[in-house]
């Protein structure tokens, strides 16, 4: 089964830095809160056997390239970090593959996850899809991810929050706030620092910090170092294990 491999077009989406493999698809499933089990569903499929004896084939949700070494560039990171969204929002994603082939016939675009167009037309496109499919579980998934308010189609807070922390550029998502810091903003930009994690108040790899600790540094000397807060510093340890 051959990976969701696409070759983007134009815009952001065409710079080296948004379209290089940057991860592997275990260190892509941390940085993002998700099983690597999962990840791997989403990025190269998978294929199940029918009571009735017939193999059905997965195909992949997440753009990758190549088959050794790094295999996730920063559109594909986007693309899963959406998808965790929806997963955070228990809706299966057997149910929602469909509409997800929807939101990218509709908005056009083969990595409609990780377009601006998802947070401005989404709710609205998938309510679309709700409204076409005969199947009621296709139609509950869709409930599961958009509410109508005031006459219009909104996501629901769950994912409405994982769209808060991410910056679109040129219509394109280009920083991701990682999920799992509490203490401290930590993001990735496949333009700073080659996309590893970092500090976003001070654009400190995580890893430089995280390294100086597991050394036996205090982090009181550590965080005057890099001009953070001793607060800042500790918040990165859980992130160590």
């Amino acid at each position: 089964m051959e990976p969701r491999d696409h070759v983007p077009r134009s815009g952001l989406i065409s710079d080296f830095r948004y379209v290089t493999p940057l991860y592997s698809k275990s260190q892509a499933a941390d940085l993002i809160g998700v099983p690597r089990e999962s990840f791997r569903n989403w990025s190269v499929g998978y294929a199940y056997k029918r009571m009735d004896g017939v193999t059905v084939a997965v195909e992949p949700l997440v753009t990758t390239a190549g088959a050794q070494g790094p295999t996730v560039p920063f559109v594909g990171l986007a693309e899963a970090y959406m998808l965790a969204a929806f997963r955070r929002a228990d809706v299966p994603m057997r149910r929602i593959r469909p509409a997800i082939r929807w939101l990218e016939e509709n908005i056009g675009l083969e990595q409609a996850l990780a377009s601006e167009r998802l947070m401005t037309d989404g709710a609205e496109v998938l309510w679309d899809f709700r409204e076409h499919t005969d199947d009621p579980v296709e139609r509950e998934a869709v409930d599961g991810l958009v509410v109508v308010r005031s006459g219009q189609q909104v996501f629901r807070p769950i994912v409405r929050d994982y769209l808060r922390r991410v910056t679109y550029v040129d219509g394109w998502m280009k920083v991701i706030q990682l999920p799992g810091y509490d203490r401290v903003a930590v993001t990735v930009d496949s333009w700073i620092n080659g996309g590893q994690p970092t500090v976003a108040r001070r654009g400190v790899r995580v890893a430089d910090v995280l390294n100086r600790l597991r050394a036996g540094e205090d982090s009181q000397e550590v965080a005057e170092d890099y001009d953070l807060q001793v607060d800042e510093v500790e918040g990165l340890l859980p992130q160590a294990a």
